[in-house]
């Protein structure tokens, strides 16, 4: 009795605003000289979690803001923003999102070897510490390290009263140092697991689960008509198919609500907005479309496919694979369209060896996705397997080109290439057959954006193959 009314007290004094200058540190990092320490942080955190939850007062001593909406997770800021949903986070990014979640006056004074006074991260790690979340008593933060889904929810759990009671999770055991926050986590509802119990706390926690985790203990929850309606923001990793969609949407716009059920009422505009149309983000090629607020995904725009994560697709996941890899390693951001354009030329022209095989009717167009694998895979083809890799190439950067299976030469040669058109004229791309050239000696002949004024070469085409 006198050990809970003690703690009933010092609850009190919180509550009242009280801090304890001066004090011994008992968790939190190296204490940073003069600095005040709340009273829960001082004296708290070696209590028993039955104590604290007693006493009605959370391990931190102090509890995240719940009613001001405010942002905590955000996109990169690239030209097609990114969320990276799936990127593990490290110590470092979950003190910052946690920071942004509480008071302007909470203390930031523990102070860690391995964090330098002007790390971006620095203010977050040293309020952390000094409210006994993360890595207490500790000379290093670790500011690297990969959290665990146990690990964040221990440190959301931190700002709330422990509860006890619900169950454990079957893979969670009783002397598992993060139980009782994880215990307390599912009793408040807001650490759900998996449908056989589980909940696999040991397992590196995603920016995704912990935009989700975050939102149920804050109590927010995405107004979802208001989402569908306005878009307030787009990431190219982030579908409105995802199970987390809304979830990011909440956790990253801030903005003003309505409560019970959570109401959008109003959120802060997107400081710029993606132009409509093709672009080319990390080796893969996206099409924006302003109206809907989002690119487009498992859909067409005129002869260019779109699977479910919005890229550019050949069809085959495997050519997919092997095409963006060219397209990274040839190519680079700083480059202009065309500059990429004569990249990948010369890529497909100098990179394979000339492998005589049967020619394909005038007119064909059902070759192009083998005989591009066919060369990719073997490093030989003919002029069919060149042209294909070409044109899936030019395409995988944004030019709406034609591949032909057609003649060439007077004696009407079977013969396939890619043309582009440029200000409305049609130009002609024949990696093979330049190649052959060079294979001669003949470096004078030039087919790269070759235009036949006198039709002295005989190009003759059927109607496109696509």
């Amino acid at each position: 009795m006198k050990k809970r009314g003690i703690l009933i007290a010092l609850a009190a004094l919180l509550v009242c605003g009280g801090v304890l200058a001066h004090a011994v540190r008992q968790g939190g990092g190296q204490r940073a000289e003069g600095g005040a320490v709340p009273l829960t942080a001082a004296l708290l955190p070696e209590a028993e979690a039955a104590d604290l939850e007693e006493a009605a007062v959370s391990p931190a001593g102090v509890t995240l803001v719940t009613d001001s909406h405010v942002p905590f997770a955000y996109g990169d800021g690239a030209e097609l923003p990114a969320f990276r949903p799936w990127r593990e986070i490290t110590r470092a990014q979950a003190a910052q999102m946690l920071l942004r979640l509480l008071p302007e006056d909470v203390p930031s004074d523990a102070a860690y070897t391995d964090v330098p006074a002007d790390a971006w991260y620095a203010r977050a790690a040293g309020t952390m510490g000094a409210l006994g979340v993360m890595r207490p008593g500790e000379a290093e933060f670790l500011p690297e390290e990969l959290v665990t889904r146990g690990e964040f929810v221990r440190y959301v759990a931190s700002f709330f009263p422990l509860r006890q009671d619900a169950e454990l999770f079957t893979d969670v055991p009783e002397d598992d140092p993060d139980a009782p926050y994880i215990r307390s986590a599912r009793a408040a509802g807001w650490a759900r697991g998996k449908e056989d119990g589980t909940f696999h706390p040991e397992e590196n926690v995603t920016r995704a689960e912990a935009a989700v985790l975050l939102n149920r203990a804050l109590g927010r929850e995405a107004d979802r008509d208001y989402i569908d309606t306005v878009h307030p923001a787009f990431y190219v990793d982030v579908s409105p198919s995802h199970w987390f969609y809304y979830d990011v949407m909440e956790a990253s716009v801030a903005h003003e609500h309505g409560d019970d059920p959570e109401r959008w009422t109003g959120h802060t505009p997107r400081e710029s907005v993606p132009a409509d149309g093709f672009h080319l983000v990390d080796g893969w090629l996206y099409c924006y479309d302003s109206q809907r607020g989002d690119i487009l995904r498992s859909e067409s725009r005129g002869n260019f496919p779109f699977d479910a994560a919005g890229r550019f697709t050949s069809g085959s996941a495997e050519l997919d694979a092997k095409l963006h890899a060219i397209v990274v390693s040839k190519t680079s951001s700083t480059m202009s369209q065309e500059e990429m354009l004569r990249a990948l030329y010369l890529y497909t022209r100098d990179s394979f060896t000339y492998l005589r095989r049967p020619a394909y009717a005038f007119g064909a167009a059902d070759f192009m996705q083998e005989d591009a694998l066919r060369i990719l895979n073997t490093g030989y083809g003919n002029c069919y397997c060149y042209a294909s890799l070409l044109w899936y190439l030019t395409r995988w950067i944004g030019y709406d080109s034609v591949i032909y299976s057609g003649t060439v030469g007077s004696n009407r040669a079977p013969h396939s290439w890619v043309e582009i058109a440029f200000d409305g004229r049609y130009y002609i791309f024949d990696s093979e057959l330049e190649m052959a050239y060079r294979r001669k000696k003949r470096f004078d002949i030039d087919l790269y954006k070759f235009y036949d004024y006198d039709n002295r070469w005989q190009y003759r085409r059927p109607a496109p193959a696509v």
